[in-house]
């Protein structure tokens, strides 16, 4: 019986020790990736700002009420817009919208990346694509909504719900950006 019981508790330190190393090269991994994830992700929103504001040299954040808009300055130090994100709930959860505003107040450009929502493969995923997200430029107020609610967006067929939910998000944004910055729609 003695001889069960110090097996049983050499055993359970030697499963211990391992767990240690093991959990101790996870946190050794994850501190090496971490950097790079992170690298990587300040890239992916360097690109976003870019793809929704082209003639932006650079940028410069700006909180209002908790809510946090990007402005966009050229060589010139001129402001040619500004950039704001929104993430209303699609069909299968949150997609990540980022959306630039020209200087008249319409919407510049949406970009969507695959990373950025998790919608049905073949069909809400097409919100990605550039056939849906362009329809949205030179928008504002009440065009930036599905024609089936008395817009102007055309819905991805068999996505309504993904496309509404970027329309709607669009549009919250946008007129949360107007009121925030004081402009008239």
């Amino acid at each position: 019986m003695f001889n069960i019981a110090k097996d049983a508790l050499k055993m359970g330190l030697v499963l211990l020790v391992i767990c240690v190393i093991a959990a101790g090269a996870l946190a050794q991994v994850y501190s090496i990736t971490k950097v790079i994830i992170d690298k990587n992700e300040a890239e992916a929103e360097k690109k976003k700002r870019r793809d929704v504001l082209p003639l932006a040299a650079r940028f410069e954040e700006k909180e209002i009420d908790g809510k946090k808009y990007i402005l966009g300055y050229d060589a010139e130090d001129k402001q040619v817009g500004s950039i704001f994100k929104a993430a209303p709930k699609g069909y299968s959860g949150p997609i990540k919208i980022t959306v630039g505003v020209a200087p008249d107040h319409s919407v510049s450009a949406v970009i969507i990346t695959k990373l950025d929502q998790t919608e049905t493969p073949g069909l809400g995923t097409n919100i990605v694509k550039p056939k849906f997200l362009n329809q949205f430029k030179g928008k504002k107020g009440n065009e930036i909504k599905l024609k089936k609610d008395s817009g102007t967006i055309d819905a991805i067929t068999a996505a309504t719900i993904s496309s509404r939910a970027v329309a709607n998000g669009v549009k919250a944004g946008w007129e949360q950006y107007i009121n925030d910055l004081g402009e008239k729609k």
